[in-house]
């Protein structure tokens, strides 16, 4: 009986122990992503502004496919009627 109590407790605080250990490395790789998101963002924001008001346009006209305005052929009439209140 007292070997079933000693493996019961020794379970315990090795789930305890691994249990501590890993919230403080997960915790630290947690902050540590955030920073590098947070940084990323900046960064990104940061670049993404013109400066001394010159823009640049990058245009990529768009491919013609058939379902086109060019290719389009009409639909069909629908007749309706105004129905006053």
């Amino acid at each position: 009986m007292g070997i079933l109590l000693k493996f019961i407790l020794f379970i315990v605080v090795i789930g305890w122990l691994f249990k501590g250990v890993s919230r403080f490395f997960l915790g630290n790789l947690y902050k540590q992503a955030q920073q590098q998101q947070y940084s990323g963002n900046r960064q990104r924001t940061q670049t993404a502004q013109p400066k001394d008001g010159n823009v640049s346009v990058e245009y990529a006209p768009k491919k013609k496919t058939e379902k086109s305005a060019d290719n389009f052929k009409g639909g069909d009439y629908v007749d309706y009627e105004e129905v006053k209140d």
